[in-house]
């Protein structure tokens, strides 16, 4: 054996070592996966693929954002590479302690390592994460709505007319940022830091200018990400009742708003990110509201134990896997995202 393979396997070893310590030290707040195991057991099967599916597809449709993001930039980069990094760093962000900034910090590193100026990087993680908000407030608008006016259309307009009016903001402004950066300058409101910080921003944004069909390839891919993952809490409720969420519900079941209000209200939970991955407020958060809007709390239970050992356990061991073979042992360990992170503190 080389000096070099030598290095590898250790570089390998010393990632696999990290990862064992972390389920070592958070191992009391993982009792939910004996509970899961057990749940599934039961759970419809056909219901179940579709979770697996969906979740899947929701992290694909995420890559896909990124990729469309990096080729608007000049930086040809493939989907399978996207979606590698992508399931890597979401493995980082629901794992690490501090996982998104972790998470922010190796998909930066790796999109460096493509070729990607700062610039772009920086372009990458506002737009993406506009976009993706804009989605998730929508998708939550749209079930407060629809769950109290039993779907009137009146309801879907306002739901449609938003979207097209965020979205068509937001695409003004990346294809407009010398006229945000006048005005932000300009205005009297804003100030100190944050106005300097926002201006920072706005210059990123003449990085690269998105065609109207490339923005509407990543708004779509966007949707879909946000999509995909609903559809497999929509597939929980599904797997664990054996009733189809829809329009109307029947007695001790939710309907396709009540999971909307759900899927929203689990989201606002996990971002707080109290617990690692949001362990405990997410499923406390979903339980609460499924029961809110019709379930048992024993289905309700089932139904958050299901979504997050798929959505989160699964998603997260394959996201590991992804990274012990494509990143760690190629050399990617934490020295190298410290020095690429003081790269970019001083450019």
């Amino acid at each position: 054996m080389t000096m070099q393979s030598g290095m590898r396997w250790l570089r390998w070893g010393a990632s696999l070592l990290v990862l064992i310590v972390l389920i070592w030290v958070f191992r009391d707040e993982l009792g939910f996966l004996e509970e899961g195991f057990r749940r599934l057991s039961h759970a419809n099967a056909f219901a179940v693929v579709i979770v697996i599916i969906a979740s899947l597809a929701s992290l694909v449709a995420m890559s896909g954002v990124m990729q469309q993001l990096m080729v608007a930039g000049g930086v040809n980069v493939s989907v399978k590479e996207a979606t590698a990094i992508s399931l890597a760093s979401n493995a980082w962000s629901t794992t690490l302690p501090a996982g998104p900034a972790f998470s922010a910090l190796l998909t930066f590193h790796v999109q460096r390592a493509w070729g990607a100026t700062i610039a772009l990087c920086a372009w990458f993680f506002v737009v993406s994460s506009a976009v993706s908000t804009i989605w998730l407030v929508l998708i939550g608008l749209s079930g407060v709505m629809l769950l109290r006016a039993s779907i009137g259309l009146g309801a879907l307009i306002i739901s449609l007319a938003l979207m097209v009016l965020l979205l068509a903001g937001l695409f003004w402004v990346t294809n407009n940022p010398r006229t945000v950066e006048r005005w932000l300058k300009r205005q009297k409101i804003i100030k100190g830091k944050v106005r300097d910080g926002l201006v920072e921003q706005a210059r990123n944004l003449k990085e690269v200018h998105l065609s109207r069909y490339q923005f509407l390839s990543v708004s779509a891919l966007s949707f879909g990400h946000r999509l995909f993952d609903m559809v497999a809490l929509w597939a929980c409720v599904w797997a664990v009742s054996g009733a189809i969420p829809w329009i109307n519900a029947g007695e001790n079941e939710t309907t396709l708003a009540g999971v909307t209000l759900a899927y929203i209200t689990a989201k606002l939970a996990g971002s707080a990110q109290i617990t690692p991955a949001g362990l405990g407020t997410v499923e406390a958060a979903i339980i609460a509201t499924l029961v809110a809007t019709g379930m048992t709390a024993v289905e309700a239970t089932g139904t958050a134990v299901i979504y997050r050992l798929i959505s989160f356990a699964l998603m997260t061991a394959i996201g590991w896997v992804v990274y012990f073979w494509h990143y760690a042992r190629k050399g990617l360990k934490m020295s190298s995202l410290s020095t690429t992170s003081g790269e970019k503190e001083t450019s």
